[in-house]
């Protein structure tokens, strides 16, 4: 008969090899007859943390605390796991227990100083990262978190520094340089982030979301390579849920709201795994007579997201509602912020409070409603929806798909961006505004400048085909569509807004490929947001992208007068344009695929009478008034609000 010991050992020695299953089956053995065993306990937990069974992982750790209170590793791994769960003051506390019991536990003030990190008190974590440094000053992983710190706090620099102080210490370090990637991305470094990206995956294949991040990253310098076999393959992987990219990506790659849903509900169990019981925050029958709305975003500067909503914090009935603003936004103060400060009850920065503190903040508050316009886009807070801030939580606007989790209760959409039959592929119930979903600003700041042609390098008497689209939302499809269109279009020119030198010279290649001189391609540089929608009006025909739509670009052309022509699809981000173009009465320019999208752009450029119409249709104030009437969108909003109250 094989003795306790010797089942120990080979479980132990499993355990060291990585066989993580058959080591566990092995201390449920042992603590089959010796459950009062703390290290059998505490094992066993591990094993449970490595599979990421953390519920399960925690009881057999408290099991090990309470044979052995004074056992270290077992606070330790209890952190961990709390950790894991997002649970990080709960973490904190498993660290400090672990740290008191064993004052040179290193993992613990390691770990400490991450959950610090996670709970934006920043200071305390780099107090704890030197602190780490003074004991293991190779270890990279110290300098690794450094990085993901400075990431967070918007310090790119100082976070390729720590990155590269972590790789020169272990050149096999994948995530380091995944994480390097994403500093160099923000930094406009599209080439060594995909380097980057790729060194990662070289070292450890099964890194979550860096394929999705690497075309992400060559869409934005337009590098189409192996394009439709890497989109195939983005198909394939999501099918069989793999973690291969993130939502907002794939909105520009892909029209199939299915998958753009399985993406969102992955990222989203990802982020929440510890589901959380909503009904505790109920308000509970008070009799109250406003609202309390509350908007949380991370874009309180020139964005486009404050564009479209400046004139409903504007215009909210504040008889009626209490309206708080939430700002979650590193960009801090600028004129923008200002003047929407003033149109709140209450403007609060929580750029700098923990999840934690938000949550509190809002439940004393007693929000009623608490609108997210950041969703899954940059400098998002999903952990404070996650632990429900008000009993009502809604997605809305800033990130147009649904954020496939169930502690959103409603998403707000129209009918023509979100029809009926779509329903089934967003996990949020559906809102419905009376006309377009998309809000806008009923008076823009306009350049008064008087500018031509000359004055952007477009020929005098030339044709402008234009596109202000982002590059990432420009596919090869597209492209290779809108080449097509110069081809039969005398006298004609594609102006494209491109902000940087490798995209512009991808897309020069890619013209000369079609057939095309590259010096029909012109490109728009940055300028003021004033000039911006000035010089708009110098395009003759918007040429929108598929399937990511222009959105707030688009309500900018109609403003000027220009007309966009739009290929429908079937997700959200690809009915936009759509929306708009139905609701200034000109469904005419609404396509349903790339052939016909070509012969209408063709006959337009060719018919001088019919571009003419269209622009005269546009300058008349009674057929756009259903987009720019911002005071009826905001009481149609406000309508929606008091319904879902009740």
């Amino acid at each position: 008969m094989i003795s306790k010991k010797e089942i120990f050992d080979k479980a132990k020695k499993l355990h060291m090899s990585g066989n993580i299953i058959e080591a566990k089956k092995l201390y449920l053995e042992l603590i089959a007859v010796d459950k009062d065993n703390f290290l059998f306990q505490n094992l066993l937990g591990t094993t449970f943390l490595q599979l990421k069974k953390y519920d399960e992982a925690i009881k057999h750790l408290n099991n090990s605390i309470k044979l052995n209170p004074n056992y270290a590793e077992s606070f330790g791994n209890k952190g961990i796991a709390h950790a894991e769960k997002r649970q990080y003051q709960e973490a904190i506390n498993n660290y400090d227990k672990a740290i008191n019991l064993k004052k040179n536990f290193y993992s613990a003030y390691l770990n400490k100083g991450i959950a610090l990190k996670n709970t934006q008190k920043y200071k305390d974590a780099i107090r704890y990262f030197e602190f780490c440094m003074k004991i293991n000053p190779r270890d990279p992983k110290i300098f690794s978190n450094l990085g993901n710190l400075f990431i967070k706090q918007k310090k790119f620099n100082e976070a390729l520094e720590a990155f590269d102080k972590a790789i020169s210490l272990e050149n096999k370090f994948a995530e380091a340089y995944n994480n390097r990637a994403g500093a160099n991305e923000q930094l406009g470094n599209y080439k060594q982030a995909i380097v980057d990206y790729e060194k990662a995956l070289k070292i450890n294949n099964n890194l979550d979301y860096v394929r999705g991040r690497i075309l992400h990253a060559k869409m934005r310098i337009n590098d189409w390579e192996n394009f439709d076999a890497q989109v195939e393959s983005l198909k394939r992987e999501i099918k069989n849920d793999k973690k291969i990219i993130s939502p907002f990506p794939l909105l520009s790659l892909i029209d199939d709201p299915e998958l753009h849903k399985l993406v969102a509900e992955q990222h989203s169990q990802n982020i929440f795994k510890n589901p959380y019981n909503k009904n505790k925050n109920k308000n509970k029958n008070k009799v109250k007579n406003k609202i309390k709305i509350a908007y949380f975003s991370a874009e309180f500067h020139q964005h486009p997201v404050l564009q479209l909503m400046m004139d409903v914090y504007k215009n909210h009935n504040k008889n009626k509602f209490e309206v708080y603003g939430f700002s979650h936004d590193p960009e801090g103060e600028n004129n923008y912020r200002n003047e929407a400060k003033g149109y709140f009850d209450k403007f609060i920065d929580i750029t700098k409070m923990n999840d934690d503190d938000v949550v509190k903040l809002c439940r004393g508050m007693e929000i009623d409603i608490a609108i997210n316009l950041t969703g899954h886009t940059l400098n998002a807070r999903d952990d404070i929806f996650y632990h429900h801030v008000a009993p009502i939580q809604i997605n809305y606007l800033g990130y147009p798909g649904t954020l496939g989790s169930k502690i959103y209760d409603y998403i707000i959409a129209d009918r023509i961006i979100l029809p009926k039959k779509f329903e089934k592929n967003y996990s949020e119930k559906v809102l419905y505004l009376p006309n377009c979903y998309q809000p806008n600003q009923a008076n823009r700041e306009i350049s008064k400048k008087n500018f031509q042609k000359e004055d952007f390098n477009l020929p005098k008497d030339s044709f402008v085909f234009g596109c202000f689209n982002n590059s990432y939302k420009i596919t090869p499809n597209i492209f290779n569509c809108w080449m097509r269109i110069l081809k039969k279009s005398e006298n004609s020119i594609l102006w494209l807004l491109q902000s940087n030198n490798i995209g512009r010279e991808n897309l020069k290649k890619e013209s000369i490929k079609n057939g095309i001189d590259s010096k029909r391609i012109i490109f728009a540089d940055r300028v003021s947001v004033e000039e911006h929608l000035k010089r708009i009006g110098l395009i003759d025909l918007f040429l929108d992208t598929y399937p990511y739509n222009a959105h707030t670009t688009a309500g900018e052309a109609i403003k000027m007068g220009v007309p966009i022509l739009t290929l429908i699809g079937e997700s959200f981000a690809s009915r936009v344009a759509s929306s708009l173009l139905k609701n200034v009465g000109l469904e005419e320019l609404i396509v349903n695929n790339i052939n016909d999208y070509t012969e209408v752009a063709i006959k337009i450029a060719n018919d001088k009478k019919k571009l003419q119409a269209l622009k005269n249709h546009l300058s008349k104030a009674d057929n756009t008034k259903k987009v720019f009437d911002s005071e009826k969108f905001t009481k149609d909003l406000e309508e929606i609000y008091k319904n879902i109250s009740k």
